[in-house]
């Protein structure tokens, strides 16, 4: 059984740089997960093609071209934008 896990990349204090790599040595000692990194595409795929793993298996990409920042209010972040990190499942 495979399990499907949503990683927000842009997440943290350094976003992909960190998020990235944490996710592939997870999936290299998890053989039956499989991660959906979510944030802006370009990002993750840099530190994928630095990392030597753009066309790994366990790993897909869903572009989110709009990020919560941390100093956006609820109102932002909920109403004004619509394609953000884990906005997928509400369309």
């Amino acid at each position: 059984m495979t399990v499907r896990i949503s990683i927000d990349c842009m997440g943290g204090d350094h976003g992909p740089s960190v998020t990235v790599p944490a996710s592939l040595a997870f999936v290299k000692q998890q053989h039956d997960a499989h991660l959906l990194l979510v944030g802006r595409e370009d990002a993750i795929r840099a530190e994928l093609r630095k990392l030597g793993a753009e066309q790994h298996p366990q790993l897909s990409i869903v572009n989110a071209t709009e990020v919560v920042e941390m100093d956006d209010t609820l109102e932002v972040a909920l109403r004004r934008k619509r394609d953000r990190c884990g906005s997928r499942s509400s369309r």
